[in-house]
C-alpha cells in the first residue's frame, strides 16, 4: 500500500521542538487518549507519538498513520436535529469545556464570536433533516443495569451512584475513563437514543463502537445517562430547533469551514480535504505551528503535556515510514481493544474495570472476560474473523457472556486482514483426517471411552451435560485445523487459567485404547468428525430439545425447578397466550417474566442432580430488586381457570399477588390487610398501567 509519509528530519526542527516544550504552560487540561495514556504516558516514545498523531487527527492533515483504522471525528450530518446549538457554540470556542479531555483542538481561538456564529449557522444546514419519535416507554434502572454489563465501562466511567455485586460506582473508578460530555446540556433522550442504536451513522471510524442493542435497550441506556427517571420518553425535553440563519451568515461560515480545513477530520456533504501538508522542513516561526505554546490564527490549538509533546517529537523524528498497522500494537490501542482484550501479555482489562465484566460464573474468567487477542488471525478462519468484526449474530459464540463484543462494519475487512498477516503461521503441521477415523472421532467427543468433550460443550442445539461451554459442532468454520490441534495439546498456553484441561498431556493420550493412544490421530479423528461426521457424540441424553416442553395451551401450567436469576424455590406459571411467570418461593416475590415458549421438563423430571434452568426464551424481564426485607411466602393457591395467587406475610400483613393473562398482558393484582400499601417492585423495560382502589391495586404490564 502507497502512503504519503511525511516526517521530520532535521535537527533544527527537533530543537524547535523541545524548546517549544520547555517553555509550555501545562496549566491547561490536555487531550486524553487512552492507548497513549495507559501504555506511554511515563515514557514518551516513538509508539505513544504514534497514537498520538493518529488520534488528535494530525495524520488527517498530514499524512503518514501507522495505525490501520484512520481516526476521523464524528459527521457533522443532521448536527442541528441532534445536537443543542448552544452546546455547539461553547464547544467550538473551547472543546475542553464541553467534554473533559476533548481530542478535538481549538480551532476557533482566533474567531470572533460573530465568526463562531456564522461557522455554527453554516453547520445547522448540513444534513436533509431528522424526524425523530420518542419511544413508548423508558426505564433508566434498566439502563443503569445495561450500561454496567454491556461493556459501556471498559471505555467510560461507571456510574458514581451505581451499587452493583462488584461494588460501587464511587469505588470503582478508573482513570483511563472517557470522560461523556454534559449529555443533558447537549442532546435529548430521543437524539441519544438514535445515536446509541447505530453510532456508525456518526462516528464512522468506530472509536465510539456499536454495541448490538435493540430498540428498548437503546433508549433504557440513554434514560439511564440522562437520568430521565419518568417512564414515558415523550415527558422529556424536547429538541430545541436551531433559528434560521440568514444566508450571507451561512456563507461567511461555509467559508471559513473550508479555510479551517474541518473537511480534514469531519464528513461534510460535497467537500473534499485539502492537500496533506507536508512537515518536512519546521516552520518559519514557534507561533506558525500547531504543536506550538501559542499559535496564531487558523492553526489549530492543541493543550499537550510535556510528555505528549516529547512523544510526538519522537515520532516525527523516527525517519523509518511504515505501512498503516504494521506496528503490531498500534491500532489496537488507539482503538482500545485493550480495554477488554489482551493480546501477547498486553492489555485486558485493567483492576478497575474487571469487576464490571459479567458472565457465566461456572466458567470462571472464561465466562466473563472477552477472549485473548493473541495469535487471532492463526486461530479464526479469515472470513469468520470478518462476520465477528461485522457483527453477524450468527458470529457470536459465548451468549453466556454479558458484555458485548462491538461491531467494527467498516473496518472489518481491513483488521481482518490485518490480524491474519501478522499472525498467520504457514509452517505448523497439519491435521490429516482418515476417513476410516471419523466415527472414533464421534466417540472421543462423547462420553463413553471418549475424552468427555460434551460435559463442558454444547453440541448444535444439544446442551452439554454441565457447565453450557461454547458450542463445539461448528468449530471447522470457525477455527484453522492447525491451531486447533496445538491448542487440544496445551490449553493453558493460549489461555493461562482456563477450565479446558490437557487431555494430552505432553503429546500422550488419555486414552491409550483408542487409536493405540496416538494423539495426532485422535486429534485428527475429532476435527473429522465435527467437520464431515454425522449425528451427534455419544452420551447424551436420550430425548431431543422440546420433547418435554411444557405448552400451556388451555389453562396455565405450574412447575417447580431451579431456575437461574430465580433460585431453587422457583415457581414456573405458564399461562396461554405466550406470556409466562418465575416466582421466587423463598424471598416471596415475583422473579422474572417472559414471552414466547415457556419451559423444558426433562431435567426437572428426570435428572438426579437438576441443574439451574432458563425459560424457553430470550425474550426475558427481571423484576427490580427491592432494598426491604422479603415477606414469608405461605404457599400459593388457584381460581376456577388455573391462574396463581400467591400467599405472603411481612410485618403482620397478609398480602396476596394475583396473576392472569389477558389481551397479551400480564395483569397483576395486590391485596392487603390491614394496612398501607406493600412495596411493589415491577419487571424492567416494560409498560405499566396502575389502577388503585382501597385495598387493592391492579398493574398491566405490557409489550408495545
Amino acid at each position: 500500500m502507497s502512503v504519503p509519509i511525511f516526517r521530520a528530519q532535521s535537527w533544527a526542527f527537533a530543537f524547535l521542538f523541545i524548546g517549544v516544550l520547555l517553555s509550555r504552560d501545562i496549566s491547561h487540561a490536555s487531550p486524553h487518549v487512552v492507548g497513549y495514556e495507559r501504555f506511554h504516558v511515563d515514557s514518551p516514545n516513538a509508539a505513544g507519538g504514534a497514537i498520538l498523531f493518529s488520534e488528535l487527527g494530525c495524520a488527517n492533515c498530514h499524512g503518514g498513520s501507522d495505525v490501520a483504522v484512520p481516526r476521523s471525528g464524528p459527521s457533522l450530518n443532521d448536527i442541528s436535529d441532534r445536537v443543542s446549538r448552544d452546546w455547539v457554540v461553547e464547544f467550538l470556542k473551547d472543546p475542553e469545556s464541553r467534554r473533559k479531555g476533548s481530542t478535538m483542538p481549538n480551532l476557533a481561538h482566533g474567531l470572533s464570536d460573530e465568526e463562531v456564529e456564522s461557522v455554527t449557522n453554516y453547520l445547522g444546514t448540513l444534513g436533509k433533516g431528522l424526524k425523530l419519535r420518542p419511544g413508548r416507554h423508558a426505564n433508566a434502572e434498566n439502563g443503569s443495569a445495561l450500561y454496567h454489563e454491556k461493556g459501556c465501562v471498559a471505555c467510560h466511567a461507571p456510574t458514581a451512584d451505581y451499587r452493583g455485586p462488584a461494588g460501587s460506582g464511587e469505588s470503582l473508578t478508573s482513570p483511563l475513563a472517557i470522560s461523556h460530555p454534559d449529555l443533558k446540556k447537549k442532546t435529548t433522550l430521543t437524539a441519544l437514543d438514535y445515536f446509541l442504536s447505530n453510532p456508525a451513522r456518526y462516528r464512522t471510524d468506530g472509536r465510539m463502537p456499536h454495541i448490538a442493542l435493540d430498540k428498548q435497550e437503546s433508549l433504557d441506556i440513554a434514560a439511564h445517562l440522562l437520568d430521565f427517571q419518568a417512564s414515558d420518553p415523550r415527558e422529556a425535553d424536547a429538541h430545541k430547533a436551531w433559528p434560521k440563519a440568514g444566508e450571507p451568515s451561512v456563507q461567511k461560515g461555509k467559508s471559513l469551514v473550508a479555510k479551517l480545513n474541518c473537511i480534514a477530520c469531519h464528513a461534510i456533504p460535497g467537500k473534499k480535504a485539502d492537500t496533506l501538508i507536508s512537515l518536512s522542513a519546521p516552520p518559519e516561526k514557534d507561533a506558525g505551528h500547531c504543536l506550538s505554546a501559542s499559535p496564531t490564527a487558523g492553526i489549530p490549538s492543541y493543550k499537550l503535556t510535556e510528555a505528549q509533546r516529547s512523544a510526538l517529537v519522537a515520532f516525527l523524528k523516527d525517519d523509518q515510514p511504515k505501512e498503516p498497522g504494521s506496528r503490531e500494537d498500534l491500532s489496537l490501542a488507539a482503538m482500545n481493544c485493550y480495554a477488554c482484550h489482551d493480546r501477547n501479555g498486553i492489555g485486558g482489562p485493567t483492576i478497575n474495570t474487571n469487576p464490571f465484566f459479567h458472565g457465566l460464573e461456572s466458567l470462571g474468567d472464561s465466562g466473563r472476560l472477552p477472549p485473548p487477542l493473541t495469535g487471532i488471525g492463526d486461530k479464526l478462519q479469515t472470513e469468520w474473523l470478518e462476520g465477528v468484526l461485522t457483527g453477524k449474530p450468527k458470529n457470536r459464540v459465548r451468549p453466556y457472556m454479558k458484555t458485548s463484543m462491538p461491531a467494527y462494519a467498516k473496518h472489518a475487512k481491513v483488521l481482518a486482514d490485518w490480524f491474519v498477516k501478522e499472525d498467520l503461521k504457514t509452517d505448523s503441521p497439519p491435521i490429516t483426517i482418515r476417513p476410516d477415523d471419523i466415527e472414533v472421532g464421534k466417540k472421543l467427543l462423547g462420553i463413553q471411552g471418549g475424552v468427555n468433550c460434551i460435559t463442558c460443550h454444547n453440541w448444535g442445539e444439544q446442551k452439554s451435560l454441565g457447565i453450557p461451554a461454547l458450542d463445539i459442532s461448528s468449530l471447522d468454520q470457525r477455527l484453522r485445523p492447525h491451531w486447533f490441534r496445538e491448542y487440544l495439546l496445551n490449553p493453558a498456553s493460549y489461555r493461562p487459567g482456563t477450565l479446558m484441561p490437557p487431555l494430552w498431556p505432553q503429546g500422550k493420550s488419555m486414552v491409550p485404547d483408542v487409536l493405540d493412544g496416538n494423539a495426532e490421530r485422535q486429534i485428527a479423528a475429532i476435527w473429522g468428525f465435527i467437520k464431515e461426521g454425522e449425528g451427534k457424540p455419544e452420551g447424551f441424553p436420550d430425548h431431543m430439545p422440546g420433547q418435554f416442553e411444557l405448552t400451556p395451551i388451555v389453562r396455565p401450567i405450574i412447575q417447580r425447578t431451579f431456575l437461574e436469576k430465580t433460585g431453587t424455590k422457583a415457581i414456573l406459571v405458564g399461562f396461554p397466550g405466550e406470556i409466562h411467570l418465575a416466582y421466587d418461593g423463598s424471598k416471596g416475590r415475583p422473579a422474572l417474566v417472559w414471552r414466547g415458549k415457556f419451559f423444558d421438563a426433562y431435567n426437572t423430571w428426570f435428572v438426579r442432580s437438576a441443574p439451574f434452568e432458563n425459560p424457553l426464551s430470550d425474550d426475558v424481564y427481571e423484576f427490580e430488586a427491592s432494598s426491604e426485607e422479603s415477606g414469608r411466602f405461605r404457599g400459593y393457591k388457584t381460581d376456577g381457570k388455573g391462574n396463581p395467587t400467591f400467599l405472603i406475610s411481612k410485618e403482620g400483613q397478609d398480602i396476596e399477588d394475583s396473576f392472569r393473562v389477558a389481551e397479551k398482558t400480564l395483569i397483576r393484582t395486590l391485596t392487603w390487610k390491614p394496612g398501607e400499601a406493600p412495596t411493589v417492585t415491577h419487571p424492567k423495560g416494560v409498560s405499566i398501567e396502575e389502577k388503585k382502589d382501597q385495598a387493592s391495586v391492579t398493574f398491566t404490564y405490557s409489550w408495545k
